[in-house]
């Protein structure tokens, strides 16, 4: 599985400018939010931020903990959302709606 790390890396949308893209990816985000996958990937961020927070306690920066674990957890999160609107994106192109 690849990791996309910005929207220009995804194959759909990497021919596209800038705003179109955003604007694009937007519109498609929202319907990724009916699937337990973005939810569980949203929760997984805040865990590993708390995680990380907690860690980063124990070694007097818990600031740096959080923002590490956040980090990690986001890219877990991003990746879910991704997957998701390349499905709703895939279809849309398809001409049929999920």
């Amino acid at each position: 599985m690849p990791i996309y790390w910005t929207l220009k890396s995804i194959p759909e949308l990497s021919d596209l400018s800038l705003a179109e893209r955003n604007r694009r990816f937007a519109r498609i985000r929202r319907k990724a939010f009916r699937h337990w996958q973005t939810w569980l990937g949203l929760l997984g961020c805040s865990v590993l931020s708390g995680i990380g927070s907690v860690l980063g306690g124990n070694l007097g920066h818990p600031f740096i903990g959080a923002a590490i674990g956040g980090g990690v957890g986001g890219l877990i999160y991003f990746q879910a959302l991704i997957h998701l609107a390349r499905i709703y994106y895939l279809a849309i192109l398809v001409g049929r709606s999920p």
